[in-house]
Formats: C-alpha cells, structure tokens, sequence
C-alpha cells in the first residue's frame, strides 16, 4: 500500500514538473504590431507568447529584453508557432517599425490582398491612423497614379492593404506636422495639375465628331497655382480669377476669395474629371461645366490628319472635276477650290452672292445607317462667309469621277448628316485627266 502511494506521489510530482516546463517555454512566439501605448514594447519586436485568454481575446508575453511579461490584446500581436518563422516576419516588419499612416478620404478601401479588384476588409474614416506593417508591392500603377500598397493594421485589429496615394505617411509622433503640410482635400492639390476643356468638347469627341474650329486647346480652364490665377477662356469671353484663398464654401464647393469664382469638384476623389464652375463676366452671372481631357491634343492631330487622307482620297488622281450641267470644279492639295460654271445651281443651292473660290472642308459626317452607302462627307464654304452658310455632300468616289450628294443643313446635327431626305439632288462630275 505505502509502494503504491509512493508511486503515485512520483507520478504527480513528474506532472507537476512537467507542467512547470512547459509553461516556461510558452505557446509560442509572436511579433508585435502595435504596441499599447505607454509600455515599453516596439513595433515588430520578437517577443515569447507564454499563454492565451480566448475570453479576454488576449495573450501573457515576455519581453526577451528585460524579462517582463504584459498582459496584450492578440490584435497587437502576430502569432508564430516556431521561432523561426517569427523572426523571419520580424525581419520583414522592422524597417517600418516608426511608420504610420492616415487615410485622406472618407470610405478608402483596405483590401485583403494589394489589388483593386480583392475584397474590401475594412473602410477607413477620413484622417483614421493606421499603422504600417510592411511595403508590399514594387511601384505599380493604379488607375492613372504610380505607387506602392502597403500592409496595414487598424486599431480594430484588422489586417490588409492600402495604396499610398490616399495616404499620408509619416513617423510615430509626427502626426500633426504631417497633416500640416498636407492640404484639407486632396483634390484642391489635384485640380492644379491639368487644364479643364468645356463639357460639349467632350460630347462630340464621344460621337466621334471632332470640329477642329470648335475644340481647341485655347478654350478652357487654366488654373495656375503659382500665379494664383484661374484663366476661363472662350470664343466670347476671357477671364483671369486672381484670388488670395481658396476657402470651402459648401459640399464639395469652393470659393477662390478675391474673385467671383466659385467651383464644384464632382468627382469624390482625384483625379478630378469634372467640375461646375460659377463666376461672372462683366456683370453677368455664368455657369458652365468643365471637363479633363488629357489627350486632347492627340484627338486634334488624328482628326486633322482624317482630314487630310480624306482630301488626299480625292484629289489625287486629279483634283478637277466637270460637269455640262453644274460647272468645273478644281481642289488643290490645300482644300481650296475654284468652282466655275454652276449657275444652275443659284439660288435653288447656291446664293447668287457666292463668288467662285473657297475651302472645301472634311468636317460632316454620315449618320452610322449612312455608312454603306457613302464614301464621307464634307462641306463647301464660299469665300467671305461664315459657318452658317456651309452648303454639305455627301460624297462617292466612283471610277470616273465624283458624285456629289446635297444635304439640306436642318438634316445636319452637330455635323451629323442624319439623313438625305426625299429626292435629294445629286451632282456627278467627271474627273478631268
């Protein structure tokens, strides 16, 4: 009886100290993310994990330093059964152990992987801090930025990543001078970085109708932050906004003070592609729309150089054309013509004021129902008039000449010829060898 007793005394004993040792070694290791406040534990340090409270949602470590154990929400810390993988994720961690982060716009995504299209794991408020774990992409482009995603941590403990263009980016501690040098809204720093073109420059670009006499470069809005000025220019009007401050004067709406000027921002975040813009010319008050178009001026080359093989389709073979009935007409490589002989066409076509010479111009263009059954369009400007007085063809190149199809200018629609309407006069002339 005593033997057995002794026994078992050996045995409880041998559970106790085993016990004892493995609770010296722990459960494992980890890395901390982000330390509480006032302790003495840095980010990305190595650290023991010597026990877990699932009902607490926290772990007991020691600090392999001075010998410490606290007491830390699992959050905080980044769990690793060996050793190894925790100091290969320490190594990682380390170089970004000071930097923290706040987002700059209201609703920025953290995703669950450095990608756009992943999942959104959690949307930051607007100047919510974050803190840095890792850089965890090579510079890349998305949308129209360069920039790297980083890995992060929120305060809720949720773990993903953010593009640093919403972000401002700085030290531990130095969060109020960081958002000293960073402007209220992003997008007053964006809207200085393009010119702005008038909406309908948008619209007819979108309908593939591209008139070179109504777009152009020099028609626009012109911020200048250095000079701050604000240039609106147009076939009507000039106006240079100087103001002394730009202060918010509604949602989304700003004041440049020192001037009438007021402007909408429609995009929630840069880059900006639309804005409302508000001032005033002379005394009158203008409301007009705004639109980025930053390849505008390649838009304008391929049209003119639309223009040009369109001409060239004509005229090359020879640029005179004959007809007993309408006249000779002659086009040199310019676009001018000189047609001659075409009383018959006055006035039922023509006024009796046009004189022989003008500009023949590619800028009409057939309806898509159109397509099949012409080669293009194109209008005949008298010299001494003026837009209203175009008179539109359709056109054919055909083996022996041209054929010349007359549209009535109500069937044009900014320079949409949408039909020809009924019993349409139609012109052949003979290219002349």
């Amino acid at each position: 009886m005593h033997r057995f007793r002794f026994s078992q005394l050996i045995i409880l004993l041998f559970l106790i100290a085993l016990l004892v040792a493995c609770s010296g070694r722990g459960i494992g290791y980890g890395i901390v993310l982000w330390p509480p406040e006032e302790s003495d534990l840095e980010a990305a340090m190595l650290v023991q994990v010597r026990s877990e409270s699932s009902i607490e949602e926290s772990y007991i470590i020691t600090d392999s330093e001075n010998g410490k154990n606290y007491s830390v929400k699992q959050w905080r810390i980044e769990f690793h059964q060996r050793k190894s993988d925790a100091e290969d994720a320490a190594a990682r961690y380390r170089p970004y152990a000071r930097q923290m982060a706040l987002s700059r716009e209201v609703g920025l995504p953290v995703r669950e992987s450095p990608d756009v299209m992943s999942d959104r794991v959690y949307r930051l408020r607007n100047e919510e801090e974050m803190k840095i774990l890792a850089k965890a992409s090579d510079e890349v482009e998305v949308g129209s930025y360069m920039g790297y995603w980083y890995k992060v941590i929120t305060r809720d403990g949720t773990v993903g990543y953010c593009f640093d263009h919403y972000l401002v980016i700085y030290e531990e501690g130095s969060r109020d001078e960081a958002l000293a040098e960073e402007s209220d809204d992003p997008r007053l720093d964006d809207f200085f970085e393009r010119a702005y073109y008038p909406d309908r420059f948008l619209y007819l670009i979108n309908q593939g109708t591209v008139d070179l006499e109504t777009i152009r470069p020099d028609y626009g809005l012109f911020p200048d932050k250095e000079g701050q000025t604000v240039r609106i220019v147009s076939p009507k009007y000039q106006v240079e906004a100087s103001y002394d401050e730009i202060l918010p004067a509604g949602n989304n709406r700003y004041y440049f003070e020192g001037s009438s000027l007021y402007i909408t921002f429609e995009d929630p975040r840069p880059p900006l592609n639309s804005l409302l813009v508000q001032f005033k010319v002379d005394a009158s008050d203008v409301t007009a729309r705004y639109t980025a178009i930053p390849d505008l001026e390649e838009i304008l080359e391929e049209e003119q150089l639309r223009r040009e093989e369109a001409l060239d389709r004509i005229i090359e073979p020879g640029g005179t054309f004959q007809s007993s009935a309408y006249g000779t007409l002659t086009i040199d490589e310019l676009g001018l013509f000189v047609w001659t002989g075409k009383e018959r066409l006055v006035p039922s076509v023509l006024k009796a004021s046009y004189g022989d010479r003008g500009t023949i111009r590619f800028d009409r263009h057939p309806a898509p129902e159109l397509y099949a059954q012409y080669d293009g369009a194109a209008s005949f400007r008298f010299a001494g008039t003026g837009k209203s007085d175009a008179v539109s063809f359709l056109y054919n190149l055909e083996p022996g000449g041209l054929r010349l199809t007359l549209v009535p200018e109500e069937n044009v629609q900014d320079l949409v010829i949408q039909e020809v309407g009924y019993n349409p006069l139609v012109l052949f002339m003979s290219r002349q060898e």
